[in-house]
């Protein structure tokens, strides 16, 4: 029943797997709506020679047609309107201008009181021709007695008059001296009975302003305008009637620059009224069309196709292949789906037990819908510069398939990663490289055993694939070489990163164990070590060496040593409960055994496994490195305690003294079986004689001969051939721990007895004792000394 609810499971993650890549390689693929597809497309060559067969309706040229509507509506000039507050801006500016001049040349401060009162002003004393006569200035309308004459009214100095007029008029500061003083000899005219003459200044001036104010000016024509009248080489004529002829000079070129630096822009542009021209001039232009007459040539061989001629082919049909859009699409999602089925078929005849998994296949097809994403990315990018398809992070999907599975789990998914590229960009160049990309991690991965070699093993992935995409380009493609080695280069530095982070989530999410999870357990300062280190300080020194024993053991059948030195650091987490009860953690106490009856002693040695279990739960252990607690002693009898017990009732049933734990099943628990036992079995014996080669190879082998007896190893990978490499590498590891040293003076040495001889130290042991301290240490129950 648990087997068909794990099949269905799996086979509705596979089938939404299929769905979602099939609509991510066709939602938003552009495969020209209903128009023939296959070689014929806007811009590639054309397969054949299309001949008109009749004449076609009028085929509307778009290009043509867009382009005479934009001349059309650019040939409309810009629409301006009057600027009304401009101009009486202006006009103002010159009338207060010539009321300041006025006004300044009069020192009010030197009038008499007596002649205060008679609101004289120069302007208007000067413009009356005869007494009595009423005259009306640009700024003021007085009235001048017949006896009152400019005389009677105090003037400043030239200087003065200049600075006060160009405190308030700066921008006429070049005209103003010439102003001040064509208006101070007028004023010494007028003193001399003669008639006034500068009025006629004033009004030539301001008729030369209305004049280009009326013409309208432009804001592009402003300085054209100012320097017409600025620089005196195009400048108008100007004369001053009744000036004396030594001032016109100073006067036209008063005037002049009085015009021109107080012209302002009056037009300003029309915005809406010039976009409603141009937009009905646009719309004025008849579409552009195109007519093929029969027997015309539409397109030769070869020749990039344009839309007008594709027009025409299809009009005319001349082109019609089977597949259409629609069934394109369809063709494309069926072959995702075989991509996908492929891929789990391969995966499932490879580890049938790991991809019966409903995680595993989660993950899988996660993979994939990442994959099929990843493989849209050139299609995107590579528009306009082909060599930025390189970017397609297919080293992702190597780097979390090595990581998370197995580096067969990568080779497979290059398949679909290279079918999901194909479908995507139709680019050989592109196919090949999502191919590669995604097998390349699985060399610098497989055998990382710390997070710099993760690091190191990104960039040489990326050093890798970047001559292989420059390569591809220069067979395949037409873009920059260089570039295309750059692109890939950087490509997977980011892709190899971003798959590194997603190993952490992945990895938690799945309850995968990872070489990047095994790192962080075998970090020192992880909680449950530390917990070991502090409650059982002899059972963490153990562990430690089983550790590395089992490390190098593993590393000489290619197994996973990070997983087995992970495994035998925490097979003995349990040990904290009763730390008290194994001999390695009794250092000068007395064995609590000796009081223990067998039985007793024994369920206090098994409850170490289960004790374990429920630590590796609280400390989030992962799966695999949990079954080295489970599995690390398997089902064997604790053999010290059952003789025990023999001695006490001979038929007692040797089943009371077996562990419960679980037979190896993966080759690194079945090392870690052999180490622990191993490692016990060499300390007993290095604690009775000196260690030797000899010594040491018997007792390895008296230790996996009696596991193999027992049949503890019956469900574990390992074949004979391993077996044969993980005992010469213990050899070799316990020859390394147990080396020879130099004896120091002054050391303790041995006892001598009586007669000045020392007893000889026996040079080997029996494999029967071997096999009794073996199995007493696994027991963590030393063997009776009186049992020898």
């Amino acid at each position: 029943m648990s087997f068909d609810r794990t099949a269905l499971i799996n086979a509705g993650i596979l089938a939404l797997t299929m769905l979602l890549v099939s609509l991510v390689l066709v939602v938003g693929t552009d495969t020209g709506g209903d128009a023939p597809l296959g070689d014929l497309a806007v811009g590639q060559p054309s397969p054949e020679t299309f001949i008109a067969t009749r004449s076609t309706d009028p085929i509307v040229d778009d290009e043509a047609t867009d382009a005479a509507r934009v001349a059309a509506a650019n040939s409309v000039e810009t629409v301006y309107t009057n600027d009304n507050e401009a101009t009486l801006a202006v006009i103002r500016e010159v009338n207060s201008f010539f009321d300041d001049l006025a006004e300044g040349a009069i020192d009010e401060s030197l009038i008499p009181d007596e002649t205060t009162t008679t609101s004289t002003t120069i302007q208007d004393t000067t413009t009356s021709t005869e007494p009595g006569d009423t005259t009306t200035s640009t700024s003021t309308t007085t009235t001048l007695p017949p006896t009152t004459t400019t005389t009677t009214l105090p003037r400043r100095s030239i200087k003065e008059q200049i600075v006060l007029l160009n405190t308030s008029h700066a921008k006429l500061s070049l005209p103003i001296p010439s102003m001040v003083e064509l208006y101070n000899n007028d004023l010494d005219r007028v003193a001399d009975g003669e008639d006034a003459a500068f009025p006629e200044v004033e009004k030539e001036t301001l008729d030369l302003v209305s004049e280009e104010l009326e013409r309208g000016i432009k804001p592009t024509e402003l300085s054209e305008r100012q320097d017409l009248y600025i620089n005196p080489i195009d400048r108008p004529p100007i004369f001053v009637s009744g000036l004396p002829r030594d001032e016109q000079s100073m006067a036209r070129e008063a005037i002049a620059q009085v015009v021109g630096f107080s012209l302002q822009a009056n037009l300003r542009v029309d915005d809406p009224a010039t976009a409603t021209q141009r937009e009905a001039a646009a719309d004025a232009v008849e579409p552009v069309t195109v007519t093929y007459r029969a027997f015309d040539t539409i397109v030769e061989e070869g020749e990039p196709i344009t839309n007008i001629q594709l027009q025409a082919i299809q009009q005319l049909g001349l082109y019609e292949p089977e597949v259409t859009g629609e069934t394109s699409r369809l063709a494309m999602a069926l072959f995702g789906i075989l991509a996908v089925l492929l891929a789990a078929f391969f995966l499932w005849r490879i580890a049938p037990a790991q991809w019966s998994q409903p995680r595993h296949m989660a993950l899988l097809g996660i993979l994939l819908v990442m994959a099929a994403l990843m493989s849209r990315l050139p299609a995107i990018i590579a528009t306009d510069n082909g060599a930025l398809g390189y970017l397609l992070p297919a080293v992702a999907i190597g780097f979390l398939a090595a990581i998370l599975f197995d580096p067969r789990t990568a080779v497979v998914l290059a398949i679909p990663m290279a079918a999901f590229t194909a479908l995507s960009t139709v680019d050989i160049a592109f196919t090949v490289y999502a191919g590669i990309a995604t097998v390349v991690p699985v060399a610098f991965v497989s055998r990382v055993s710390s997070r710099r070699q993760l690091r190191v093993a990104v960039l040489l992935s990326a050093i890798t694939v970047a001559p292989v995409a420059a390569t591809l380009e220069w067979v395949f493609g037409d873009g920059s070489i260089a570039m295309s080695a750059v692109w890939a280069f950087t490509g997977a530095v980011i892709a190899g990163l971003i798959a590194i982070g997603l190993v952490s989530f992945f990895e938690s999410a799945f309850g995968i164990t990872t070489s990047i999870g095994l790192l962080d357990l075998l970090d020192r300062n992880h909680p449950a070590l530390r917990l070991i280190e502090e409650q059982a300080p002899g059972t963490f020194n153990h562990s430690m060496l089983v550790g590395a024993l089992a490390g190098r053991a593993a590393r000489a059948i290619d197994a996973d040593p990070l997983l087995a030195q992970a495994a035998a650091w925490y097979h003995d987490l349990g040990k904290v409960a009763l730390p008290q009860y194994f001999v390695e953690n009794q250092f000068g106490v007395s064995n609590p055994h000796d009081t223990l009856p067998p039985e007793e002693s024994a369920q206090i040695i098994r409850s170490h496994v289960t004790e374990g279990l429920k630590l590796a739960k609280k400390y989030r252990l992962p799966a695999d490195v949990t079954d080295g607690i489970r599995m690390h002693h398997g089902t064997s009898l604790m053999r010290y305690f059952y003789h025990r017990a023999l001695e006490v009732d001979p038929d007692v049933d040797p089943e009371l003294f077996r562990h419960h734990g679980i037979k190896p099943r993966q080759k690194e628990m079945a090392i870690v079986m052999i180490s622990d036992a191993t490692e016990a079995a060499a300390r007993a014996y290095a604690s009775t004689e000196d260690p030797t080669a000899a010594g040491l190879k018997n007792v390895v082998e008296s230790v996996v001969t009696e596991k193999v007896d027992d049949g503890q190893l019956d469900e574990s990978q390992l074949t004979f051939g391993d077996l044969t490499k993980v005992k010469a590498e213990l050899v070799r590891a316990l020859m390394g721990y147990y080396h020879a040293r130099v004896p120091y003076p002054g050391f303790p040495g041995p006892k001598v007895v009586e007669g000045g001889i020392t007893p000889a130290l026996p040079t080997a042991v029996k494999v029967e004792e071997v096999e009794a301290i073996a199995e007493s240490e696994s027991a963590d129950e030393p063997p009776n000394k009186e049992d020898g």
